[in-house]
């Protein structure tokens, strides 16, 4: 958690306030987030890479990776406001959506497409904040090519090789 924990009205804010930009996911998300909290050094870039990797692995919604930001920022209070952060604007939205469906469905056509290119910003706005914050030695840049090749060349099973990875991982961690 973080020693300058987020007060639980400002996490339901912020994460109300994102999901307005989550068509489809989650990963509109992600850089307002990044911009609110990790920039700020409220939580560091690893929680938070942590936390959306975490949330992409486990089954359910791809958005529910705020549950683990809320988590970090403010314990299981922080998680429980991520999740009725999402819930608000998704039921309000859904309800409005229900009842106009018949007359903004023409509106709702010409915007998905630009949705796309405004969500592809946000989540390369994201990584790219992230990636600045990571240093990467040569050999691990072999190290993805190599498994890269193998779950292309040789058809490995991606779900064995995140499962590899991680055991990896793990291993490098207790070993330091």
């Amino acid at each position: 958690m973080s020693s300058n924990a987020s007060s639980l009205v400002e996490i339901l804010a912020v994460i109300a306030f994102s999901t307005l930009f989550s068509l489809g996911g989650g990963n509109g998300q992600l850089a307002i987030i990044q911009d609110h909290w990790v920039d700020l050094g409220i939580l560091s870039p690893a929680l938070f890479a942590w936390a959306y990797a975490i949330g992409n692995f486990v089954p359910g919604p791809k958005c529910s990776f705020v549950a683990g930001i809320g988590y970090f920022l403010a314990g299981f209070p922080g998680a429980i406001a991520c999740l009725v952060g999402i819930s608000i604007p998704t039921v309000v939205g859904a309800s409005l959506a229900a009842h106009w469906h018949d007359h903004l469905r023409r509106y709702v056509a010409l915007f998905m497409p630009a949705a796309g290119f405004v969500i592809a910003g946000m989540m390369l706005t994201a990584g790219t904040g992230l990636a600045l914050n990571i240093t990467i030695d040569p050999v691990e840049y072999l190290l993805v090519a190599f498994i890269v090749l193998g779950v292309w060349l040789k058809r490995w099973d991606p779900g064995i090789v995140v499962l590899c990875s991680a055991g990896l991982g793990v291993l490098i961690h207790l070993s330091w």
